[in-house]
């Protein structure tokens, strides 16, 4: 079964790009590996370990697109090196980051670990300056580079007892605009903020039998759809395009944007 149904054929919006893509290999960072190659990218795409199947280069070869990958852990900035290093020799180019990869820890401020604190915080937000500081010294060289992050709406707002991710999305949605800042006109940063998304990670990954709580995934999907102007969860092409949109020429006079993309979650706040 297609794992991305809304996904349309490319029409070469991004030709003669290449892309990085982290977390590539799951949820919303396969989908936007997937379309950013269907749109003519070339894609290196970057996950700490392969969990799609098949996994996403071979996808993206099966359907006639260009794809590497490369396994690495986004807090580790030799891993960013090689992978910056690793694309430029193989595609000759690189001109599109998609800092995607990310995750959480449940808890209240007093609740979390030293050791949990700083694996969300190195994950998210060190993850993305880890990523940029690889891939500034191509882009200013070149005169011209790309950046699209994904922060979240929890990065707007607050979540009961997710004290960790709160503050660390929060923090990457204001060091986007400091890189707008810092690095244009040649550089473009934005970043992306999704709120419920079906994606592996949302329902539990490894998919678990219920949620903290009680509920079953299916209830969590349906609780949060029930929250929203579009009573529904989003799904990960939708934000892929979204990306995309960032990421091309169609939005060449934004910068430093946090694009909401939550199907109205937050518009009662």
């Amino acid at each position: 079964m297609d794992e991305h149904p809304m996904m349309k054929p490319g029409l070469g919006r991004l030709k003669g790009n290449v892309a990085i893509v982290t977390g590539a290999d799951s949820g919303i960072g396969r989908a936007a590996a997937r379309l950013f190659a269907r749109e003519g990218a070339r894609v290196m795409c970057n996950d700490i370990w392969e969990s799609g199947e098949p996994r996403i280069d071979r996808l993206i070869r099966d359907e006639g697109g260009e794809a590497e990958f490369l396994a690495g852990d986004v807090k580790q900035p030799d891993d960013w090196k090689s992978l910056v290093a690793a694309t430029i020799e193989r595609f000759g180019d690189l001109n599109i980051l998609v800092n995607n990869a990310g995750g959480g820890q449940k808890g209240k401020l007093h609740e979390l670990s030293d050791e949990q604190w700083n694996g969300i915080v190195q994950t998210n937000l060190y993850g993305m300056y880890h990523g940029v500081r690889a891939v500034l010294p191509h882009f200013m060289a070149t005169g011209q580079g790309n950046i699209v992050t994904t922060a979240s709406t929890h990065g707007l707002l607050a979540k009961p007892e997710n004290a960790a991710y709160c503050t660390s999305k929060a923090a990457m949605i204001n060091l986007t605009r400091q890189i707008a800042l810092d690095y244009g006109p040649a550089i473009r940063a934005n970043c992306v903020c999704p709120g419920p998304i079906n994606t592996p990670r949302y329902r539990g990954w490894p998919p678990q039998p219920s949620f903290p709580g009680g509920m079953t995934p299916e209830q969590e999907i349906e609780n949060a759809g029930s929250v929203q102007a579009l009573k529904r969860v989003g799904r990960p092409e939708e934000v892929a395009y979204a990306m995309l949109f960032l990421a091309s020429d169609e939005s060449s006079f934004i910068t430093g944007h946090a694009l909401v993309i939550d199907g109205g979650q937050t518009l009662d706040v």
